[in-house]
């Protein structure tokens, strides 16, 4: 058994995302475990900095486009001269590159790519290959609906793993509101917080929390709404509110940030309100991890950490009724949000931490390391 493998992280990643959080949260996992981890990917990215701040080695990787020859040869060479163990993907046009280069280098790793969405995969003969190639040894799912994805497009089940993605147990944990960010925002004593942290697109459904907001307004809930994420503090979703005749003085529009954790401590209820593309909603997680109840799209595979009843409520995506009801549910039911509380914080223990994500994709890489040798790992 080898007992220190070399990983070969790729990614195009440029800005800050869940798919680049997870990917260096993947590392940090592997590293304690005695794995050596490389990064190829934009060196002056987001990920490249906090990957490099960590003491990773980054090597700068930033493809144009799905099939960048140019880049494909640069990443060829970085395999014969480092020949890792594995190369994992983080994201399609490093999945699309990875082939590519698997195919021109002397040295051939494990090759893994993640699906870390739920949109449809597109065809003709190009992405096909893409997702069938004989280069590629093992796909992992972010959740059982994308392997079902995945499958269904013609993927080997014998090749699709499903490894949850993993949550910081150690950042996320429950704790009282912090009174820098009760004070930051201006909160009114006793006033509850609905909580978005997603960056904004019409994808992540802002626009649907904006009017559920309006229902539960006319009703005569009270609340505070918060936006957290790259582009909430654009003006594009200001006009979204303003646009809902909404309160000016309800509502929180942060933009990107670091201390998500702080934020979460003052929410009452976290909401994922996705319509398209979501497949296992990071926020959720790390709301749940921080016992924070979860009102979530019944999209993709949040139904597989939010168990409607138990941790949170799911709502039908797009129906901001729907998700209305579910927030004056949860704001008016101390009781509930108790219950929730506790088993959300002990569900994420249980299945979505990033200790478990870091053992069980080392032992999908050892098992893949095997079948290639016949059984035998050198």
């Amino acid at each position: 058994m080898v007992e220190k493998l070399t990983i070969l992280h790729i990614t195009e990643s440029h800005g800050w995302s869940g798919g680049a959080a997870q990917a260096l949260l993947l590392a940090r996992e592997l590293r304690a475990r005695g794995c050596l981890n490389i990064f190829a990917c934009p060196a002056d990215g987001d990920l490249g900095r906090k990957a490099a701040a960590e003491f990773f080695e980054v090597l700068h990787f930033r493809p144009r486009r799905d099939y960048d020859m140019k880049t494909a040869f640069a990443l060829a060479r970085i395999l014969d001269e480092r020949r890792p163990d594995v190369m994992q993907a983080h994201h399609p046009k490093a999945h699309a590159m990875g082939l590519i280069a698997k195919f021109l280098a002397r040295h051939k790793p494990v090759f893994v790519f993640t699906r870390r969405v739920s949109h449809p995969i597109v065809t003709g003969f190009f992405a096909k290959l893409k997702y069938t190639s004989r280069l590629i040894d093992g796909v992992i799912a972010v959740a059982q609906s994308v392997r079902g994805i995945l499958t269904a497009y013609g993927v080997s089940p014998e090749r699709v793993r499903t490894i949850y993605s993993g949550t910081d147990t150690a950042r996320f944990s429950p704790r009282p509101p912090d009174p820098a960010i009760t004070k930051e925002l201006r909160i009114p004593p006793g006033l509850p917080v609905i909580m978005l942290v997603g960056n904004f697109s019409a994808h992540k459904g802002q626009h649907v929390l904006l009017k559920a907001a309006r229902i539960l307004y006319a009703r005569g809930v009270n609340f505070l709404l918060v936006f957290a994420g790259s582009r909430t503090d654009a003006a594009a979703l200001k006009a979204l509110y303003a646009g809902e005749q909404l309160p000016p003085e309800k509502a929180r529009f942060l933009g990107l940030r670091d201390d998500v954790d702080s934020l979460l401590s003052v929410a009452a209820v976290s909401v994922n309100a996705a319509v398209k593309g979501e497949a296992l909603s990071g926020s959720i997680r790390e709301s749940l991890a921080m016992g924070v109840p979860a009102v979530a799209s019944d999209i993709s595979g949040n139904c597989e950490i939010v168990k409607d009843g138990v941790n949170g409520l799911l709502f039908a995506p797009g129906n901001a009724a729907a998700l209305a009801a579910c927030l004056e549910k949860v704001l008016g039911d101390t009781g509930l949000r108790e219950l929730f509380s506790r088993n959300s914080v002990a569900g994420v223990r249980a299945g979505f931490t990033a200790g478990i994500m870091g053992a069980r994709t080392l032992e999908y890489y050892r098992e893949l390391l095997a079948a290639r040798a016949g059984g035998r790992v050198t």
